[in-house]
């Protein structure tokens, strides 16, 4: 996982990306690839597949794999309210990215789980 993410930081720099939409990026990418990983495949054998470009001002992160389907998009809001130990466990890792970028697009395809990231430059 970390040399995934040192690709992707790498590919974002040479894009000329800046460095707080970079950072912004990598956390996002993050806990995207690390939910495939623990929720999106039964052993520990997954492939996931990230490009990045840039294009009108925008850059894109696309993630692919071919896990069990899961639309994040979809996904409820956690519940911030109260002490961290008191609240449901789950949730945190998909808010952040909803934090972390623009605009999170997913769809189902040829087997495979797409999800966009899109940060406004």
């Amino acid at each position: 996982m970390p040399g995934a993410l040192a690709a992707v930081t790498g590919a974002l720099e040479r894009l000329g990306v800046p460095g707080e939409a970079v950072q912004a990026l990598e956390l996002a990418v993050d806990e995207a690839v690390t939910n495939i990983m623990l929720h999106g495949y039964s052993s520990s054998e997954c492939r996931i597949w990230i490009s990045c470009g840039v294009e009108g001002g925008v850059v894109r992160v696309r993630i692919e794999d071919e896990g069990v389907p899961f639309d994040p998009t979809e996904a409820a809001e956690p519940d911030l309210e109260g002490d961290a130990d008191e609240r449901p466990i789950g949730g945190l890792g998909i808010h952040l990215i909803r934090r972390m970028t623009d605009e999170l697009r997913y769809e189902r395809a040829g087997g495979r789980n797409i999800l966009v990231l899109e940060k406004i430059l």
